[in-house]
């Protein structure tokens, strides 16, 4: 192809790209980034910017790559926006040419790098390209780096980490004394809580993964004491999570079960109990890592490594790619990392799906690793012969719930499994589930002004004026408790079914009914949530508080402290915040409410989705209201969220190149 023709198809490609930028399918960004790219080439083909602009949209979705072929097959299934406009856009994906035409086409790009199984390409000047095409894949280089950091440093753990493991015959008896119960499970059942124990001193990685209330801190808190039981030394163990509430979450649960732990091995229960009081708060990941405000740079790294033996991550499901590579960059070698969380929930909120990628083969376990459960067990189980990913040797999947109400449980159990029928018939049989099938928002404030919603909340807000000194803390206490009780749930962050319209007919409704005066940004029972950190007041983003008067009468934000009297703050400090009577399904994960109810708008969203529908169901303990049509609710089901990513491919045949 001539350098003329090659200009002609570029710029037909460009102008399709800005008939989509204006339609609002692409950003700007999306547009601009395709045309950085073209400047950088003298002769660029017509792919390019095409490939580009795919790739920048795709990550603001939470992809971190192009799997082209994938991409190419099931576009839907990637795609977002209206629907005509959707569909007028595969109608012209079906014309595209096949994967090795795109491979044809960007390899020799200055601008692109390409990896395969034979050689590396690179730039004659040798510097870094900004794409990299690796195996149909195409990425941007640093989402490229991070997946293959994160697969070379896993690896690297597993490997190295059977030499240095506990004998089958010491490890046994403490199993035994840690999970006694196991010994009356019925035969049919696995002791997956004591797997994950034993798996976990096998290795210097492990993930210990199920819905809430199977027991992953339960686990966990038996683990840490194996490990402290068989530690020459006092061991350096350090609890992290993405959020400051997920955060203060796991300190609570943690502590909590630690309390009824036996004595082990040469701890006795004065020595047990000094080790776990020498743990410190749990930390946000941010904060552990030692991230700059306004910068990418962190303060720990391959050269400045964290000073610790044991990290324990809760929530894991939060953590982006981004984030895990850099936080395996700062784990020194001989380190163990356990991370928690479930897998079925939400991805993180920015790009990856770190944890349901490395569960993806949860379950399956060669030869030498059922021998060592059945060593350390007595545990029988199948060996798989076909090919696993080595991590999965330290992965474990816990599966029976003993916290929710089991309707609860079965709905969330239903949707997780994509059984529609079964979730709707579910949904209409059982009292705690109330399932209002052609909803109004007059619905959803008739339930949020009764006993099951925020009315006793109210009533306790307005029974507090004049109060005094402890008493006055005793009710803010008592105010924040049952602000916990209940939370409105909604899958959009806009429009009159979201978080800001609900948000907006509560606060309408408490000052035409009285109930409270809502006049204002700021009034008395406003609920805020805070929507970034804010180091200078010690509130970490997805904090809540609520605005009371203090004994003097004067406005201030009361924030929950543990056991410690809830923290005062003027308003006026508070930057980063918004009304939270009701919140998105992302900003409720790491938290539990007796009653949940979650709004799904009536026509059709690409936000909706199975992970979603779960993630919330799963947020209640008691009581789970749904608000959603027959419609909206198996189209939620249906959808499921499939991130492309290259981790999978990097950890099934890890990388030698980049750094």
């Amino acid at each position: 192809m001539n350098g003329h023709s090659r200009q002609t198809n570029t710029e037909t490609m460009i102008q399709l790209l800005q008939s989509w930028t204006a339609s609002g399918w692409l950003r700007m960004l999306d547009l601009s980034f395709a045309r950085f790219l073209l400047s950088l080439e003298a002769q660029p083909p017509a792919l390019l910017p095409l490939a580009a602009a795919l790739l920048a949209h795709l990550e603001g979705e939470g992809h971190t790559c192009l799997d082209i072929a994938r991409f190419h097959r099931e576009p839907a299934r990637y795609l977002s926006g209206p629907p005509d406009m959707l569909s007028a856009i595969q109608e012209q994906i079906q014309h595209w040419p096949r994967l090795q035409q795109w491979v044809d086409q960007l390899s020799p790009c200055r601008v692109v790098e390409q990896i395969d199984q034979q050689h590396r390409s690179t730039p004659e000047d040798g510097s870094e390209t900004p794409l990299v095409l690796d195996q149909g894949c195409l990425y941007l280089r640093r989402y490229w780096r991070d997946a293959q950091d994160i697969a070379r440093s896993l690896t690297e753990r597993v490997k190295h980490s059977i030499a240095d493991t506990v004998p089958a015959e010491t490890l046994h008896p403490l199993l035994s004394l840690l999970f006694p119960n196991d010994a009356a499970t019925p035969r049919e059942s696995v002791p997956w809580q004591k797997i994950a124990c034993a798996l976990a001193m096998r290795g210097r990685f492990s993930i210990i993964t199920g819905g809430p209330g199977t027991g992953k801190t339960y686990t966990a808190a038996r683990l840490m004491a194996l490990l402290m039981a068989q530690a020459r030394e006092p061991l350096r163990i350090v609890l992290a999570a993405p959020t400051g509430k997920a955060a203060v979450r796991i300190n609570e649960s943690l502590h909590s079960a630690m309390a009824q732990l036996p004595p082990l091995g040469h701890l006795n229960a004065a020595e047990m109990s000094a080790a776990f009081a020498r743990l410190g708060p749990a930390r946000t990941l941010h904060s552990l890592l030692g991230a700059r405000p306004g910068t990418r740079r962190l303060r720990h790294d391959r050269q400045h490594p964290l000073d610790l033996d044991v990290l324990i991550v809760d929530e894991a499901s939060m953590i982006h790619q981004e984030m895990m590579a850099a936080l395996l960059r700062a784990l020194p070698e001989h380190a163990q990392l356990i991370l928690l969380g479930d897998q079925d929930q939400l991805a993180s909120v920015e790009a990856g799906a770190v944890l349901a990628d490395l569960c993806s083969d949860a379950g399956a376990y060669d030869r030498s690793t059922c021998d060592w459960l059945q060593a350390t067990c007595d545990c029988p189980l199948e060996a798989h012969h076909s090919h696993i990913n080595p991590l999965s040797t330290g992965v474990v999947r816990l599966q029976r719930s003993h916290r929710f109400n089991a309707s609860i449980g079965a709905l969330a159990d239903a949707v997780q499994k994509g059984e529609t029928p079964s979730a709707m018939e579910i949904l209409q049989q059982e009292d705690v589930l109330d399932w209002y099938n052609a909803p109004e928002i007059r619905q959803i404030l008739e339930l949020v002004d009764s006993p099951a919603g925020y009315h006793p909340l109210w009533e306790e807000i307005r029974s507090g004026a004049g109060k005094k000194s402890e008493e006055h803390t005793l009710w803010v206490q008592r105010v924040l408790r049952k602000y916990a009780v209940f939370r409105l749930l909604c899958a959009l962050r806009n429009g009159p079914w979201g978080v800001t319209g609900i948000n907006q007919a509560v606060e309408d409704y408490l000052q035409e009914t009285g109930i409270l005066n809502t006049q204002g940004l700021w009034y008395v029972g406003r609920p805020v949530l805070m929507t970034r950190n804010d180091p200078q007041l010690g509130l970490s983003n997805g904090d809540i508080g609520i605005t009371l008067p203090d004994p003097e009468g004067k406005w201030r934000v009361y924030f929950p402290a543990g056991d410690a009297a809830p923290r005062a703050i003027l308003p006026s400090r508070l930057k980063y915040c918004e009304s939270a009577w009701a919140m998105t399904v992302h900003k409720s994960q790491g938290s539990e409410f007796q009653h949940t109810a979650l709004i799904l708008p009536p026509q059709d969203s690409p936000v909706t989705s199975r992970e979603l529908l779960y993630t919330a169901i799963t947020r209640a303990r008691e009581k789970f209201s749904l608000f959603a049509p027959a419609a909206s609710l198996e189209q939620a089901i249906a959808r499921r969220t499939q991130r492309m990513s290259g981790l999978i491919a990097a950890l099934q045949k890890p990388t030698k190149y980049g750094n």
